[in-house]
């Protein structure tokens, strides 16, 4: 199947439209390419155009007149008349597919001032001389397409694998030589193929570069990912965001420095706190209990931390939870950078939110924040471990940076994962619109389907308006693409629920609570796994499956205790320590991290007092089948007592 290289062309005198289309056409018809299909669509008036935009993922290029009559109403604005300039018709266009290059026709004595005046145009091209010779025009718009469409890694690692050079280096398999001639391990080889094992390949391959340096074809592939995500500096990692956090917290910080943390952030991020020796002052979690949900913490409470503690050096939030509800960072940034604080943001789940006008308001890069990370594997398509430290901090320190960086990433980095990264960063620069719209368009297919259920119910943003008083208050959103379903109205239990899923109708569900389950729509959601879903979730409805009625009420505690630290996080967690029962550990410094799953909420952090409130709310969950993370057969590790 070839890509589809759709050229739309925007131009309201039919005479000239013709003129434009037919000599384009023409070059296309003379145009040698076997790997592409190029085709023209026309538009007379830009509400067309911009209809044409938003719902034609395939649309690779816009070619407009400068001339065309534009009417405020035409670009759905509430005004009257027509627009001072025709720059609006880009910023349009823009707002839609930021990625989609913009070619504008006009008049050469004009062009200067077209040019001031419409600042995301791609370039400019006098009409009469594209009328005369369409080819110089279309070759300009192949040449960007194939840039856009590059992947430098990949290309490259193809070609050197297909040449299919001896291998006197590491990996010891040698090309899966000694799997293939082996009869204990050759069942191994068979499953994945020749493929996985020739192109896993030696760092010694000069050609490819370096990923710690990145340097040659690693080196600007990565610059590719920049350009595509519109930051500064993108870098490859491939041992997972886990790393790729820790890799920031390291840079900026040092050795006592405070640091304003969401108390709800992945635990690479305490743990990255914690080998950075740096101070944490946490922003409390709100939990709903009824759910087993957390919403990000309300802006109040930033704002109030942020004048108490105005040395602090980096404020760090997840972009995105779980759960997919999304904070306003542009107000997180404009708080932080107020007070000359660095703002980083784990949005490990929300990969593809520059992509789409629904989602790009709360996009991290979007709203300006200095370090933006993204785990490529969780919700596009890159290998497990595979992920992005995006850089936008004009106060960068690269050289720091990459002794960090050498610290934790492997002297023999997996190519593959390299690859993915470099083709998942192609697939959405290219398609990345297109696949999230008809996923949206799924997903509001499937809510309203599910909307005619007795029991079971999707929840959307305005569920989580009355669950959370500050949604509304601080303009928080939701990704429709995490689907929870509240399943508390069903007589079964969750793991029941789940079993059900899994065994019978072999659905894997990404999470689950006591009363909700957690479903990712993916770029790899295809439709007919929503109907699959759909059907399942049908029948639970109905009650028609075959289920223990065994509902039992689990009840999370409404509040988790504050966070009141005693020492220093790495004092205690680097310093002498033992394991006592949780139940005796009242007045004691923990020494390690303790995680209550679900929610997946930090109870205790090292160097934090253990109260008696925290060993009753642990003895509340322990009725519940939670895992608690940081417990070793009943016991946690606190700081030794002095001899």
């Amino acid at each position: 199947m070839l890509p589809t290289v759709k050229i739309l062309i925007i131009e309201d005198s039919l005479e000239l439209l013709e003129q434009i289309v037919t000599g384009i056409q023409s070059t296309i018809d003379a145009f040698e390419r076997s790997d592409i299909a190029i085709s023209l669509i026309e538009a007379e008036t830009v509400t067309k155009a911009l209809e044409l935009v938003r719902n034609d993922g395939e649309i690779q290029a816009v070619v407009f007149s400068w001339d065309t009559e534009v009417k405020w109403a035409d670009i759905g604005e509430d005004k009257h008349g027509k627009v001072d300039n025709n720059a609006v018709v880009i910023d349009a266009i823009k707002h839609i597919r930021r990625e989609l290059p913009v070619y504008v026709l006009g008049d050469a004595i004009k062009g200067l001032d077209i040019v001031n005046l419409a600042n995301g145009m791609e370039s400019f091209f006098y009409r009469n001389d594209i009328i005369s010779d369409p080819e110089s025009i279309l070759g300009y718009i192949i040449n960007d397409f194939d840039d856009r469409n590059e992947t430098p890694f990949w290309t490259a690692y193809r070609k050197y694998v297909v040449e299919a050079n001896d291998s006197w280096h590491t990996p010891g398999h040698s090309g899966g030589a000694s799997f293939r001639h082996s009869p204990y391990i050759g069942d191994f080889y068979k499953f994945f193929g020749r493929n996985v094992f020739v192109s896993d390949l030696s760092v010694s391959v000069d050609s490819l570069g370096s990923l710690s340096d990145g340097t040659h074809a690693i080196g600007r592939a990565q610059a590719s990912a920049a350009n595509t995500f519109e930051v500064r500096k993108s870098y490859f990692v491939t041992n997972g965001s886990s790393t790729s956090n820790k890799i920031i917290l390291q840079t900026l910080l040092r050795e006592g420095d405070k640091v304003i943390i969401d108390r709800n952030c992945h635990k690479s991020v305490h743990h990255g706190i914690i080998q950075a020796r740096a101070m944490p002052v946490y922003l409390d979690s709100i939990l709903n209990p009824d759910y087993g949900i957390f919403a990000p913490p309300e802006l109040d409470q930033l704002a109030q931390t942020i004048e108490s503690n105005t040395d602090a050096k980096l404020i760090v939030l997840t972009g995105c939870t779980y759960d997919g509800l999304l904070t306003d960072l542009k107000q997180v940034v404009e708080l932080g950078h107020r007070h000359n604080m660095k703002v980083f943001i784990d949005e490990a789940w929300f990969a593809y939110s520059l992509f789409h006008p629904r989602f790009r308001d709360y996009s991290a890069i979007h709203a300006g924040a200095d370090y933006v990370t993204h785990s490529a594997h969780k919700v596009v398509s890159a290998f497990s471990q595979a992920s992005f430290i995006h850089v936008n901090d004009p106060d960068f320190d690269s050289d720091f940076f990459k002794e960090i960086y050498s610290i934790h990433t492997s002297t023999s980095p997996k190519y593959q994962l390299i690859a993915s990264l470099d083709v998942c960063r192609k697939q959405l620069e290219m398609e990345g619109y297109k696949i999230l719209n008809e996923l949206l368009n799924n997903v509001d297919e499937l809510k309203q389907q599910v909307s005619r259920f007795k029991r079971l119910r999707i929840l959307d943003a305005e569920d989580f308006s009355k669950i959370f008083p500050h949604f509304g208050k601080d303009n928080m959103g939701h990704d429709p693409l995490k689907i929870l379903i509240d399943v508390s109205a069903l007589e079964y239990s969750n793991h029941e629920i789940h079993r059900f899923l899994m065994d019978e109708v072999g659905l894997e569900i990404e999470k689950f609570t006591h009363s909700t389950i957690l479903v990712l729509l993916t770029l790899g959601g295809m439709r007919s796994k929503i109907v699959r879903l759909y059907n399942a979730l049908k029948k639970l409805d109905q009650g028609t499956v075959s289920l223990h009625r065994s509902k039992s009420k689990s009840v999370l505690p409404s509040t988790i205790p504050p966070i009141t630290l005693a020492e220093l996080p790495s004092h205690a967690f680097f310093g002498q320590r033992e394991a006592i029962p949780w139940q005796e550990s009242a007045g004691r410094i923990a020494a390690g991290l303790i995680v209550p799953y679900p929610p997946g909420i930090p109870l205790i952090v090292p160097g934090q007092l253990i109260q008696e409130e925290h060993i009753n709310y642990l003895r509340s969950l322990s009725n519940q089948k939670l895992t608690i993370q940081g417990f070793y057969d009943g016991e946690l590790y606190v700081m030794r007592l002095p001899e």
